[in-house]
């Protein structure tokens, strides 16, 4: 969630399929990470609706969870590169797995927070992870931001592992959010840009 510690540098690439609205469709081995669309919003209500993905989130009926609440602020930022991609398998395009998002967050809006979340049917594939880490490299790589932050539950076991496998680490938080029901302190983490590229250094011109 914290802001970055240094100046923003140039972008060091773009991705070549950019849509209008100002978001990327993205691609891994497994996966096809395409923008949300209000088409989406029905199978966002789903997990909103499932206790189990709910269960280190949010209370059930919690009115942020709502489809208004999601629809009004799933395509507010697009100008900034910034939003919801959902997540579909490349041989099953159809069938939604869950959504990965980069969203601003801290008291200015100003930071950016990785989002992730998959229906319970679709854990332990791996998929969470692969999308997650293709869409911390568009936010470094494309858009080049000085920082990415996750905000989770302090007991939530899978999405801390998750983190710690994409090269997250504890930080300070920058704000009193809370998480959960009951709400309890949020646990903040922080990968930043330099350490980023310094660990994916960009390979040597043929």
């Amino acid at each position: 969630m914290a802001r970055g510690d240094a100046p923003v540098p140039p972008k060091r690439g773009m991705d070549a399929a950019m849509t209008k609205a100002g978001l990327a469709t993205l691609e891994t081995e497994r996966l096809v990470l395409r923008p949300r669309t209000p088409a989406d919003l029905d199978a966002v209500m789903a997990l909103n609706a499932d206790p189990a993905v709910m269960a280190h989130i949010a209370a059930p009926g919690d009115p942020a969870m709502g489809r208004e609440a999601v629809a009004a602020r799933s395509f507010a930022h697009l100008d900034r590169g910034l939003g919801y991609w959902t997540v579909l398998r490349r041989d099953a395009a159809g069938d939604a797995l869950g959504y990965v998002g980069l969203i601003p967050d801290g008291p200015d809006g100003e930071d950016v927070q990785l989002s992730y979340r998959f229906a319970a049917r679709h854990w332990g594939r791996g998929y969470a992870l692969e999308a997650a880490s293709r869409l911390v490299r568009h936010g470094f790589e494309t858009l080049a931001l000085a920082a990415i932050g996750i905000v989770t539950h302090p007991d939530n076991a899978a999405s801390l592992r998750l983190a710690e496998r994409l090269g997250f680490t504890p930080a300070a938080p920058t704000d009193a959010a809370t998480i959960g029901h009951p709400p309890v302190a949020a646990a903040h983490l922080r990968r930043t840009r330099s350490g980023w590229l310094a660990d994916n250094p960009t390979p040597p011109a043929a």
